[in-house]
């Protein structure tokens, strides 16, 4: 397949910004951002594979992620983050930083080659991070310098390995001190200690509980956090206290002005595990010393461990990483005329959609539209593995066909939002499994048999999405529209139908559309009565919304429970929402003079970096709407630029035919944006953001959220790839409709459908925006809607619009 070189985000010699937005006590300088300054930061390399940042001094944390399926772990462009445990308990067992130091002993001289804490100006700095690890190096007085980490596939550990190379002409004597903060045991106290002769350094805290019952529940837990290395430590530390010489752990620690740690333990106190190395190094010599950090259950499983990992090698266990990384990004390759897009489709993207999935967004608190949605982007990559994901959800449905939105997915007893009666996750079961049904290409997963909740009972799970469309056409107000509870998609309009009244114009609009996606399966089963009566029933929706929502210029966002509209031009603030725009669309509600209105309103919702989610935005309380009104201006749901909400104006675009304005809107959702480029949102361009600040009129206006937890991820790869390219998974087949930018000429998808390989080149020679005219399957003429598919195959397909 053809590959093309990772081009910057930048055209010519400057960022053009003449495009943002500027309002009063707004100033950004420039309206142009040299290249220069633009650059500063870093560059991609390895077609967007590797982002190296070239300066200690980023605007924010630049920070990687690296996980698997039990262990996360941040690591900022000097190394600094969190390091966190999913099992037995989410438990973040250490207080933020890792600081690794040299000193000369002929010199007496201390730099750290990572750059914190001390900000050594070192002559050459970089920081790399991939799918698979990070590294950071220096050049310093003749001293080459790195650390490299990963996290490898199995077990809750990362691994470090600090490379020192002499450069010079004379021979080096350096101590190295490796340190890393360790987790404080709290009221319940740690102690912790270095065994000299199995030279592991750990600290023990007994979890806080409460009852006398508690405590068998938490004795077997991971309560043992360690540090070694795979060279015998020289000296060692494990009060933070005694090693920096009091608590300021920014200044130069005393053990480095002593020459040496102290070889104490600590107790009741903020441990750290400190390891000093003696290093001799002669010219164009080099060492290498690896440090595990991580925890466990006892001290006895850290040496078995140990076995395992040297058993295995170091180099395996980073091949192994970066074996499985290799196989979910070759799930598909894109290959267009914006060699962002290709990057972040290609394999931020797929990094993003899989930590959200298989960690369940690191949180045992959520709601069910975040793991569903999440599945649907996860099944681009692994559709049988998301299909599992969705079923475990589905198991949470009872026979009503009702779901619950925000649930404890650990059984725990329920807090905060999951005591509210959010109604819209009957909605998300629909549209998430038609979605992934189709990505299975078969309409046979529509016919396994899952249970409910509090019931012994069994269902197919098409028999599960007809109880959850009968459940929703039925909780409707005097309005016609759904019933809206404690709120939507959008939580925090928690005020209209909290006394089980008020009605959801977004919630009608997406049963809707869902509904819609379910029919085609109900003819292809044969079963047209249910085909009929579901498109009765959303017909009957789309009339309520047509002839008690629409507000002359767009859709009002609902009723409350006195049956007075939101969300409409007499509102001075909340007039205008996004999502009743975008999803009018998509589910065909909005035709002729009203679909142009809708596009006309939701384009007057944009900025250089994506629409906003509302205008205007809320500026004090409103008991009328509730907590929304009270979430900062510009943040989140109250007018920000919600990314999520983005990736549905891009697929409302698609619907519309609207290409251009379709990857305009993606591209601009990315970080790489060179109309809100990295320097002015601030954050590393290797994630999409929950959402940028939306107040025009503030300095902060188009900075991002730097949060990576984000339903954008999942409708970014899916729009993208299906709607926007247009190779589109249907149960019948993979089809090909684009809807793209009309001055594209030429693109490529490489894509696995099933357990066939589908090379596809689409060609516009014409110009347009949609539009096939001709198809070729291995050089043939074809004229079936769906491409041909036989198992283990490789179709050479050729696509002309026109």
């Amino acid at each position: 397949m053809r590959k093309t070189e990772y081009a910057p985000p930048w055209k010519g010699d400057h960022y053009n910004l003449s495009g943002l937005r500027q309002g009063p006590g707004y100033s950004r300088g420039e309206e142009f951002f040299s290249l220069e300054q633009v650059k500063q930061y870093g560059h991609f390399e390895e077609n967007g594979r590797r982002f190296v940042i070239t300066t200690p001094r980023t605007p924010a944390r630049w920070f990687n992620y690296l996980f698997n399926d039990t262990y996360y772990m941040e690591v900022s462009e000097t190394g600094q983050g969190n390091s966190v445990a999913f099992q037995p308990r989410n438990r973040t067992f250490n207080r933020g930083y890792r600081y690794f130091y040299l000193r000369d002993r002929d010199t007496a001289e201390v730099w750290c080659p990572a750059y914190q804490p001390l900000r050594t100006e070192v002559e050459q700095f970089t920081c790399a991070h991939s799918l698979a690890y990070s590294e950071i190096g220096s050049i310093h007085k003749g001293i080459e310098a790195s650390v490299h980490v990963f996290v490898p596939a199995e077990g809750q550990q990362e691994i470090w390995t600090a490379t020192l190379r002499n450069s010079g002409q004379t021979v080096r004597s350096l101590s190295l001190f490796s340190v890393f903060s360790l987790e404080n045991g709290g009221v319940m106290g740690s102690k912790c200690s270095f065994d000299e002769q199995k030279q592991i350094l750990a600290s023990f805290s007994f979890p806080y509980h409460v009852t006398y019952d508690d405590k068998e529940k938490v004795h077997d837990h991971t309560n043992w956090v360690y540090v070694y290395a795979d060279r015998k430590a020289d000296y060692w530390d494990c009060s933070q206290r005694r090693f920096f010489g009091g608590d300021d752990v920014h200044d130069m620690p005393a053990a480095l002005q002593h020459g040496r740690c102290s070889n104490k333990i600590a107790e009741a106190e903020n441990p750290i595990g400190a390891l000093q190395h003696e290093v001799e190094l002669k010219p164009g010599e080099e060492v290498q010393i690896r440090f595990v950090v991580g925890c466990a259950n006892s001290i006895g499983e850290i040496e078995e461990s140990r076995k395992l990992l040297l058993a295995k090698g170091w180099r395996t266990l980073l091949a192994e990483v970066e074996d499985i990384w290799k196989s979910r990004t070759d799930a598909f390759v894109v290959s267009t005329p914006d060699s962002n897009v290709d990057a972040f489709m290609n394999v931020w993207l797929k990094k993003q959609i899989v930590l959200q999935t298989r960690t369940n967004r690191m949180s045992n608190y959520c709601p069910i539209r975040n793991q569903l949605q999440d599945a649907l982007g996860y099944a681009l990559v692994d559709a049988p593995g998301a299909a599992e994901y969705m079923i475990s959800v589905l198991k949470g449905q009872e026979k009503s066909g009702f779901i619950k939105q925000w649930i404890m997915t650990d059984g725990s007893p329920p807090k905060n939002l999951c005591l509210l009666n959010h109604t819209d996750g009957p909605i998300w079961l629909l549209v998430c499994f038609a979605a992934l049904v189709n990505q299975n290409g078969s309409l046979e997963l529509l016919d396994r048999q899952v249970g409910f909740k509090n019931s012994d009972d069994t269902a197919s799970i098409y028999e599960h999405l007809l109880l959850a469309v009968d459940y929703m056409t039925q909780a409707v107000g005097a309005h016609g529209l759904c019933l809206m509870g404690d709120g939507d998609w959008n939580d925090p309009i928690n005020g209209p139908g909290r006394l089980g009244k008020g009605e959801s114009a977004w919630s009608t609009m997406a049963l809707v559309y869902a509904i819609r996606t379910i029919v085609p399966f109900c003819l292809q089963r044969g079963d047209e009565e249910t085909a009929d009566r579901l498109e009765a029933a959303a017909k009957k929706l789309e009339t309520a919304v047509n002839n008690t929502c629409w507000d002359g210029a767009w859709y009002i966002a609902g009723f409350d429970d006195f049956g007075a509209p939101f969300g409409t031009a007499k509102d001075e603030e909340g007039k205008l929402f996004l999502n009743t725009q975008t999803w009018a669309i998509m589910s065909g509600i909005a035709q002729g003079e009203r679909l142009a209105a809708c596009l006309a309103a939701i384009d007057s919702l944009d900025t250089a970096f994506g629409p906003k989610l509302l205008e205007p935005s809320f500026s004090e309380w409103n008991p009328k709407w509730g907590r929304i009104s009270i979430k900062l201006e510009g943040t989140t749901e109250n007018g920000s630029v919600y990314c999520h909400a983005s990736m549905f104006k891009a697929f409302a675009d698609c619907v519309a035919g609207r290409g251009k304005e379709a990857l305009d809107t993606i591209s601009k959702t990315l970080p790489t944006n060179p109309d809100n480029p990295p320097a002015v949102n601030l954050q590393v361009p290797i994630f999409v953001p929950n959402f940028y600040f939306g107040l025009e009129d503030s300095p902060n206006f188009g900075q991002s959220s730097h949060h990576h937890s984000t339903g954008t991820v999942g409708w970014m790869l899916w729009t993208t790839l299906e709607y926007v390219l247009g190779t589109r998974a249907t149960a019948e087949g993979l089809v090909i409709d684009p809807c793209i930018p009309e001055d594209w000429r030429e693109y490529k998808v490489d894509r696995v459908f099933r357990n066939a390989r589908y090379q596809v080149t689409v060609l516009n020679p014409e110009g347009v925006a949609r539009g096939v005219r001709r198809t070729e399957v291995n050089g043939r003429t074809w004229e079936g809607k769906a491409l041909p598919y036989e198992d283990g195959q490789d179709y050479q397909v050729t696509v002309w619009l026109g």
